[in-house]
């Protein structure tokens, strides 16, 4: 239903969008719906195995170099070519129908909905609770990486103004280490837009110790370091 042509007004489109929404935003204060919400949110970032794992956080996290997970990103190694849906589908068709679903997927939740979807995943990202915390930044972490291959500047803007803030606490003052690891990713990605990295340059000197740390464990947040490191010269 979410998946049809960006930026066409659609009821169901927008009907999608206000469910998921309105679902995000009860999650912060009932278990049962965030339950269900969170594995709502970890389908719509494609990744499933064709045994029906879902593996969106893990590929995540193994995109950003991070390696915590031991035998899980081992397992996922060894069925990557499981999460294909057929195997006469060729690995870089896949990732291409993926990124599609995503770039188009982004448009939606961002131009649809009567309540803003960043607004509530912006509550949810401080919420205190660590596993919405944690799926919603596996969420900003696509949507990022999405959004830097449009070519929108008004949702681009409108993302990272919107989640900046909570962006830099997780950075500065997250729990785990692979919540900042996401954070770090989600900024990376903003950073690849030009009018994003500009802003981003206006709390360089805030981010630049927590990544300077955290640049020893993912080649990230080592670069997202270089880049303003460089910049903030």
């Amino acid at each position: 239903m979410l998946q049809v042509e960006p930026r066409k007004y659609s009821i169901y489109k927008e009907a999608a969008v206000d469910a998921i929404t309105a679902a995000l935003d009860e999650s912060v204060k009932d278990e049962s719906v965030r339950e269900k919400c969170c594995r709502a949110l970890l389908i719509l970032g494609g990744r499933l195995s064709l045994s029906g794992e879902l593996v969106t956080e893990i590929w995540i996290l193994k995109q950003a170099g991070f390696n915590e997970y031991g035998c899980e990103v081992n397992s996922l190694n060894n069925e990557e070519n499981d999460i294909l849906v057929h195997d006469s589908i060729d690995l870089d068709d896949e990732e291409d129908a993926i990124e599609e679903w995503l770039r188009n997927l982004s448009a939606s939740l961002l131009g649809n909905g009567k309540k803003s979807f960043l607004e509530t995943i912006s509550k949810s990202l401080g919420s205190g609770n660590l596993n919405l915390i944690k799926v919603c930044l596996v969420t900003v972490a696509w949507l990022s990486n999405a959004l830097s291959l449009q070519s929108d500047t008004e949702f681009q803007l409108s993302a990272f103004s919107a989640l900046i803030s909570q962006l830099k606490e997780i950075l500065e003052h997250g729990e785990q280490l692979q919540l900042k690891v996401l954070a770090s990713m989600s900024l990376l990605n903003f950073s690849r837009i030009p009018e994003c990295r500009v802003l981003m340059m206006t709390i360089a000197e805030e981010i630049n110790v927590p990544l300077r740390s955290l640049a020893e464990e993912t080649w990230t947040a080592k670069q997202l370091y270089a880049i303003i490191s460089r910049e903030d010269q």
